[in-house]
């Protein structure tokens, strides 16, 4: 026999001997899926008791993360049992002096020194350029006497008219006043041109 008619025999053998068909393979491959499942479900319940989440065994809801987080803490860490070990902290601290000794080296140069030492290095501000008054002083002085006699004025009116008379004709020549008073203010130039 040659080598082809082997091949074909072993081929013929290897079907002869497959009696299942495509059905029960097919089933075999779901039960095996299931079974690699169940496992890593168990292996993850194991991991999460290990890390010291347990699991509550509830009907999964969609969306549900397998956490509870009414009933544990998320991203709880218990303490390690046994005698609290100090050597991590104080190698850091050591590190973090020796670090600080560093930095005071370089600030404790001449030319850091002599930069704070010197007052002339901080830059000096400007002087605000601001333009000249329109309205002098004495101007705005008069304007705000002429405002409180006519405040007085005023209140001089609301307390005599519940006078006599008499006092209600005197002050009817009081509006004229008022008048010359508004008429000086009129002095102040309109603002709206400035904006």
């Amino acid at each position: 026999m040659d080598e082809g008619e082997k091949e074909l025999f072993s081929e013929a053998r290897a079907r002869l001997a497959n009696t299942s068909g495509k059905n029960a393979k097919r089933k075999a491959r779901e039960k095996q899926l299931q079974e690699a499942q169940r496992f890593d479900s168990l292996q993850k319940t194991r991991e999460l008791r290990a890390a010291g989440i347990d699991q509550v065994y509830q009907r999964k809801r969609k969306g549900s993360s397998g956490i509870d987080y009414n009933a544990e803490i998320p991203l709880e860490k218990k303490p390690p049992l046994g005698e609290r070990r100090v050597d991590k902290e104080a190698r850091l601290r050591k590190h973090d002096i020796a670090r600080n000794k560093i930095a005071q080296r370089k600030e404790d140069t001449p030319t850091t020194i002599s930069y704070h030492a010197n007052k002339h290095n901080v830059r000096k501000r400007s002087k605000l350029n601001l333009p000249a008054p329109r309205i002098p002083d004495h101007e705005l002085v008069a304007i705000a006497k002429i405002g409180i006699h006519a405040n007085d004025l005023i209140a001089g009116v609301d307390e005599l008219s519940k006078g006599n008379a008499a006092t209600c004709t005197l002050l009817q020549i009081m509006p004229g006043v008022l008048d010359t008073v508004a008429s000086s203010i009129e002095c102040v130039p309109d603002w709206g041109s400035f904006r």
